[in-house]
């Protein structure tokens, strides 16, 4: 081969992975940034997956190229500068999970017909520790814990499994080295936190321990404003830690509000009185005589299923979020996933917070300290669409990490 061959060649290779030939046509995507997390073998084939959430074959001919002062040229070197995804089986708690993965790579990634034929390094960042809250007296991680995990992994951080903080001394001691944070959701918080007693088919199946652990810590991550999600529960308790209350039954006080003409009965459907749990995870469910008057309201089920924030027509997103609203792009979504029968009191927000988004029956579904850099709670687990079959849910789920990697980036 000439030398002016061997020019030509590489500059054509140098065109493939910066810009998109106009005869690939428009099976061709370019991912502008995208993070990479792993190579690893599908039916004998290579795949990447990258940009948080997305996976595609290998191009045998794909080109590799690094502008990031590195010397990463080809497929294999790739591989052994990402390094290798960690098993999250029997993860026992105080582990760091992504010690295994090399610094963040951040690349162009261009894909034709779906199978990746270039990556061009453009950047790499050492993965900030990002703390996941403790949930239970197991020893190892729970199912939320790991999919959290496992997102937060994809996305560019390593993960710290917190051990359970019972005094101020336990937060100086596991949270002053994070980055980021996220509480996972859970159980129900005892109403003596805001004042009230617990009653039937509110306030059950009560853990002490997880209350005091995530009140500290969610006052301790907001007092030094370090970056954080709270979802589900962690919403409810970053209302309550700051001063706020919650309501200790939807379908109870959605009820109230049918009976006080706040909402037309027909948009309600009763539920069934089928007992009350007990009040803690030992009692056992028993009848509640009379029975409970208890709806859905608006087609709307918080306990399992999914619904929309609001609707075209009453958009349920705040204009004047900076958190939510950054990440999901309009003022309207048409599905998140929902579990959960207690929710913020908006008549009751704690100190500091402002609401940012509702459900169409009016349960508050986003809650922001704004004050902060970074500090978002939901009441939809936006987590599990990671997990999703569906790519755009997986893009949802994956952009509420990558918006806290983004945040946990700025302030560095």
């Amino acid at each position: 081969m000439t030398a002016r061959n061997f020019l030509l060649g590489l500059v054509g290779l140098v065109n493939l992975a910066f810009f998109v030939s106009p005869s690939m046509g428009d099976d061709t995507e370019r991912f502008e940034d995208a993070v990479l997390y792993a190579v690893s073998e599908t039916d004998g084939k290579a795949t990447l997956t990258f940009d948080g959430f997305r996976v595609a074959p290998v191009s045998e001919s794909v080109v590799v190229s690094d502008a990031s002062g590195g010397e990463i040229d080809n497929l294999a070197k790739l591989t052994e500068a990402i390094g290798r995804a960690p098993s999250l089986e029997n993860v026992p708690i105080g582990t760091v999970l992504g010690s295994e993965l090399g610094d963040a790579l951040y690349a162009t990634v261009v894909t034709h017909e779906d199978e990746v034929v270039s990556v061009s390094i453009s950047r790499r960042v050492e993965r900030p520790l990002v703390g996941v809250s403790w949930v239970c007296a197991d020893k190892t991680m729970t199912g939320g814990q790991k999919v959290i995990s496992d997102a937060l992994m994809h996305n560019g951080a390593r993960a710290y499994l917190i051990p359970q903080i019972v005094d101020e001394s336990d937060c100086d001691e596991y949270l002053s080295k994070l980055e980021g944070f996220v509480m996972p959701g859970g159980t129900n918080f005892n109403p003596k936190w805001y004042g009230e007693t617990p009653y039937p088919h509110g306030s059950a199946k009560i853990d002490d321990a997880r209350d005091v652990n995530d009140v500290l810590a969610t006052r301790w991550i907001i007092e030094h404003n370090v970056p954080g999600l709270w979802i589900c529960r962690g919403e409810q308790c970053l209302n309550v830690a700051l001063g706020g209350a919650l309501f200790q039954d939807v379908p109870t006080y959605l009820a109230t509000c049918a009976h006080n003409g706040g909402i037309p009965y027909e948009q309600t459907v009763p539920i069934p009185d089928d007992g009350s749990p007990g009040l803690t995870a030992d009692d056992p469910t028993t009848p509640c005589m009379p029975p409970h008057y208890r709806v859905h309201a608006y087609g709307v089920n918080h306990r399992k299923g999914r619904h929309s924030l609001g609707s075209p027509e009453k958009p349920g997103i705040a204009a004047n979020s900076k958190f939510l609203l950054p990440i999901i792009g309009q003022r309207y979504y048409p599905s998140v996933i929902t579990s959960h029968h207690q929710a913020a009191d908006p008549q009751r927000i704690g100190k500091g917070l402002t609401v940012v988004a509702y459900s169409p029956d009016g349960i508050v579904e986003a809650l922001e300290y704004q004050a902060n850099d970074f500090a978002l709670g939901t009441q939809f687990h936006f987590e599990y669409d990671t997990t999703s079959d569906d790519p755009e849910l997986r893009r949802f789920g994956s952009s509420f990490f990558k918006a806290l990697l983004e945040h946990i980036h700025a302030r560095r």
